[in-house]
């Protein structure tokens, strides 16, 4: 199998991290793989902001999982993330969402058509290329929720974001901890041949 393909089959969502910061190599080449993802009309309005301050994203990351609905779902209903690499949904007993990940970036787009999708692009592309340095990542929404709140607005303005961009979505960066999550089956009839 082609060495990408294999790359892309094996990208799982890492929730454990090795108290370790990313090296400055790898997320400089992480960030690349981000800004030359493609935009809409080439617009490149995007922007990432590399958050590596322990307490900004603890805090970031706990105000995320306040407004996880599912931390008030019944948890006989919650369908199992990951029993290797466990998610909020798995532990409702887990207070931040970001996993204590030692970097995390966050994606703010201006708003138009496509913006949402020009972020998911970038952060496919950064996920990938984390994978493929050997760090762990995972995508986390619900960005601006988080930022529609006080201190979400004071770390704006310190991180000196424009006001006409909106906050789609962070993701997480660091080395593994733990076991890899093993790889879940594929449900058929996804692709449909016409």
């Amino acid at each position: 199998m082609n060495e990408m393909i294999e790359k892309i089959i094996t990208r799982h969502a890492i929730r454990k991290f090795q108290d370790k910061q990313v090296e400055e190599d790898a997320l400089e080449q992480i960030l690349q793989a981000g800004i030359y993802a493609p935009s809409a009309g080439n617009n490149q309005y995007s922007r990432i902001v590399v958050c590596q301050d322990r307490e900004a994203n603890l805090q970031l990351g706990k105000l995320n999982r306040s407004m996880d609905m599912v931390q008030t779902a019944d948890p006989k209903k919650i369908r199992p993330v990951s029993a290797e690499q466990p998610s909020i949904r798995d532990d409702l007993s887990i207070k931040d969402a970001f996993y204590g990940a030692p970097t995390v970036l966050t994606i703010f787009v201006r708003g138009g058509y496509y913006a949402h999708d020009d972020a998911a692009f970038m952060a496919e592309n950064m996920w990938l290329a984390a994978h493929f340095l050997g760090l762990g990542a995972c995508y986390i929404g619900r960005a601006e929720k988080a930022f529609d709140t006080e201190y979400g607005r004071e770390l704006r303005r310190k991180w000196g974001v424009p006001e006409d961009m909106t906050p789609i979505g962070h993701l997480l960066l660091g080395y593994m901890d733990g076991a890899a999550p093993h790889a879940k089956p594929r449900k058929e009839g996804r692709i449909l041949r016409v």
